[in-house]
């Protein structure tokens, strides 16, 4: 495999988007609520020849991305798409942790006017040139890419992950701006069985923001979906639907990765299934009802009681893939406190 060419590759300049002043403005909404995932096709092995990725057109202050080094390649990349210098806080949260659950790897980072970055997560070097410590190999959690300092609202990234066996996921970050969240409670989750999907990794990414350039998570901080009044539901193509448990997702190894049911189960062997009976036997085509239920935060950094005194954020990404080379992954939801209350033991 060749890393250097797989950066030279994913890395895309930025010459500046003449789009870029007025669509800030409007500030699209990054995620949809009902989302069709459509597997792209991977390469069938490392090399100079792996595509683009295309880019966001709108900059935020905050990136959210996945990454996993489970027998996987992971680059992240970040634009700056102003013209002058950009400070970045970087912060990688790692399940199951070289100590703990949920450890965090940070380091500080600066981009030029129109510049870009490619993060190997496995050999992090800075845009500045600086070696940092990496991230083991047989880790998978998500980094979070904060704005410090210079032009607001100029950030986009996208970030890609090669699986030795030749698919990719790629997409988009997630971009978080605290003044403009998903307000809704629900999400839908379409799949299909397009180039014979077999696997799937629903990931789930929770934080709360305690500064404009910082983030913290933790398995106590905490998204549920579901309630006994609003169940989660999956269907199928002709729309008849399964209960399945309430669920929820944290920075743990089995709280930030799983599966949509058993006949898609998790691409790396992750048991925890969002449905655990087998709806969709021929596997053709569903969707997965998860009515957002709520954040709960019981690290004593964070809340007392199930209260979160700072601000949480939910980013979740969906991918699915046939195992045999061809991959995708896609924004699944995203929202923040604003607009919605936190819902916790105690509170009615």
């Amino acid at each position: 495999m060749n890393k250097r060419n797989l950066m030279n590759n994913t890395k895309t300049r930025r010459k500046g988007s003449m789009l870029q002043d007025s669509l800030s403005k409007i500030k699209y909404l990054f995620v949809l609520a009902v989302l069709l995932v459509l597997p792209m096709q991977a390469m069938a092995g490392f090399g100079s020849d792996i595509p683009i990725i295309d880019q966001t057109d709108t900059g935020v202050d905050r990136l959210v991305a996945f990454y996993d080094t489970r027998s996987r390649d992971t680059f992240i990349q970040v634009t700056n798409t102003s013209s002058s210098g950009v400070s970045i806080h970087v912060q990688l949260f790692q399940t199951p942790g070289p100590v703990q659950q949920c450890e965090e790897l940070n380091f500080d980072d600066f981009l030029t006017g129109h510049d870009t970055h490619v993060y190997d997560v496995e050999n992090l070097v800075t845009n500045t040139g600086i070696d940092v410590a990496d991230i083991p190999t047989g880790q998978y959690g998500f980094a979070v890419i904060s704005r410090s300092g210079g032009a607001s609202s100029s950030l986009i990234g996208m970030f890609r992950i090669i699986d030795e066996s030749g698919y990719e996921y790629r997409t988009n970050a997630a971009g978080v701006e605290d003044a403009f969240a998903d307000e809704s409670v629900d999400s839908v989750i379409n799949f299909s069985s397009a180039n014979g999907n077999v696997l799937s990794d629903l990931v789930g990414i929770t934080f709360v923001s305690v500064s404009g350039d910082s983030v913290f998570a933790s398995p106590g901080v905490i998204a549920t979906f579901g309630n006994p009044l609003d169940e989660v539901l999956i269907y199928d193509q002709v729309e008849f639907d399964t209960s399945c448990s309430q669920t929820s997702f944290s920075c743990t190894s089995t709280q930030i990765d799983k599966a949509i049911d058993n006949s898609l189960p998790n691409s790396l062997g992750q048991n925890n299934r969002i449905c655990g009976t087998n709806v969709l036997t021929s596997n053709n085509a569903g969707w997965l009802h998860l009515p957002f239920n709520g954040f709960v935060c019981t690290d004593p950094l964070v809340g007392d009681e199930g209260e979160c005194v700072f601000d949480p954020s939910f980013v979740g990404f969906i991918g699915l893939n046939n195992g045999n080379g061809t991959g995708s992954m896609d924004s699944w939801w995203q929202v923040g406190l604003n607009g919605i209350l936190p819902i916790s033991s105690g509170q009615e």
